[in-house]
């Protein structure tokens, strides 16, 4: 049976911890790196929702992009969900492993999975990292034919699965040089209008972010979700492939708190 540390010294490799911002809290965050498990149930969060659909299949480790706490804390009461989600993964012996933005910063992470639902082709990082490791923020390709705004558009609510696409405009009539970042990614924008992208997706945009597209590009809020909905998919792809005989779930609950009326 394999073991919980064989796995994530898997998933370290991939995306070392290392490469995680500062301000972030990756890899495991409850349990027993020896522990032995039963299986791997992957989302994007973990909510009390998702620690019941482990217990459920009888699995003993939940895998997410989001950390469910960042700041340290001074008690677990089970007055708030994050503690009583941690109460009872303890309670439960389920270990609890992120991987954040560490998996950000990697080549063939969470923003290689953006572009490869959007088809973009000769793919970088839109802004190098100073790394011995090759990593970066955000990613930039191309399309493999031009769009115009309106087909642009239209593809990208598709694709995300988009209540609503928020967005600032600019002059240009097509779309084919595209930058994306999942996640809150305002800190890319002027890397976005330096490398003259015809469109970049990102999320979490506030009023005065529209502005900075300065009329260059298609500046789009697409959704935090909505951006990193498919990094569950691109964390199964992966274990599925170095742990062919491993039990993995993706896990049926969608744990968007953004609702579209």
């Amino acid at each position: 049976m394999l073991k919980a540390r064989e796995l994530f010294q898997v998933l370290e490799t991939w995306a070392p911890s290392d490469l995680a911002e500062s301000y972030d809290n990756v890899g495991l965050l409850v349990g027993n790196p020896d522990q032995e498990l039963t299986g791997a149930l992957v989302n994007l969060d973990v909510t009390e929702d998702v620690i019941n659909e482990a217990i459920h299949l009888g699995v003993n480790c939940i895998i997410t992009h989001h950390p469910i706490w960042f700041k340290s804390r001074k008690n677990l009461t089970g007055e708030d969900y994050v503690s009583r989600i941690l109460i009872q993964a303890v309670k439960k012996d389920i270990l609890l492993f992120a991987a954040h933005t560490n998996l950000d910063n990697v080549i063939h992470g969470v923003n290689q999975k953006i572009g490869q639902k959007l088809n973009l082709q000769e793919t970088q990082f839109l802004r190098t990292k100073a790394s011995p490791t090759p990593s970066g923020s955000g990613l930039v390709g191309f399309l493999p034919n031009p769009l115009s705004k309106p087909s642009f558009l239209d593809t990208v609510k598709s694709t995300f699965h988009c209540g609503i696409v928020r967005y600032a405009d600019f002059p240009g009539d097509t779309i084919q040089k595209v930058g994306v970042c999942g996640g809150a990614g305002s800190f890319l924008i002027p890397e976005a209008r330096k490398q003259q992208v015809d469109a970049f997706l990102t999320a979490d945009l506030s009023y005065h972010y529209f502005f900075e597209n300065e009329d260059r590009f298609l500046l789009c809020d697409i959704g935090h979700y909505e951006s990193e909905q498919f990094t569950s998919e691109l964390i199964l792809e992966f274990i599925s492939k170095k742990f062919r005989k491993f039990a993995i779930h993706l896990s049926k609950v969608r744990t968007n708190p953004v609702h579209y009326h």
